[in-house]
């Protein structure tokens, strides 16, 4: 039998952790700590079905472009670039705590309804009371409990 530890917020500490969100008009994005970012508590309701919501829109084929992301080392995977080509927004924080920073942008975002249900489900218990594409800095109090 495996066991499967669940994550909390002190196990992610100092760790780079990924969860998604959607913003007020259905738009989905990716939130990556750096090891510092504030995570909202309903993330860690069913980390193990974030996991595999991330890599399936990983392994969506890409349906659009990204207007930009960063420029990573070629040895690197550029997360960030990828799930924005396929409709995602993706923000980015400092190791150091303070703002998510919007570090890569589709041209044309993908709607919740628009990605596979698993995606959707485990985007949509994350609430976010804005607009991705009009706050390039999301502040943690912008971010649901």
């Amino acid at each position: 039998m495996v066991s499967v530890t669940k994550k909390s917020r002190m196990s992610i500490q100092g760790f780079e952790f990924d969860w998604l969100g959607v913003d007020e008009v259905g738009c989905v994005a990716l939130f990556s700590t750096a090891g510092a970012g504030y995570v909202p508590e309903p993330v860690f309701t069913d980390t193990q079905a974030l996991e595999g919501a991330i890599d399936a829109v990983l392994a969506l084929p890409k349906s659009t472009e990204a207007t930009f992301a960063p420029i990573i080392r070629a040895d690197l995977i550029n997360t960030w670039q990828l799930v924005a080509e396929r409709g995602l927004y993706a923000y980015d924080c400092d190791p150091n705590g303070g703002p998510y920073e919007l570090v890569a942008a589709p041209t044309v975002p993908s709607r919740i309804e628009q990605l596979p249900p698993a995606v959707a489900s485990v985007a949509g218990s994350v609430r976010c009371g804005f607009r991705f594409e009009a706050n390039p800095i999301v502040k943690s109090g912008m971010l649901p409990p």
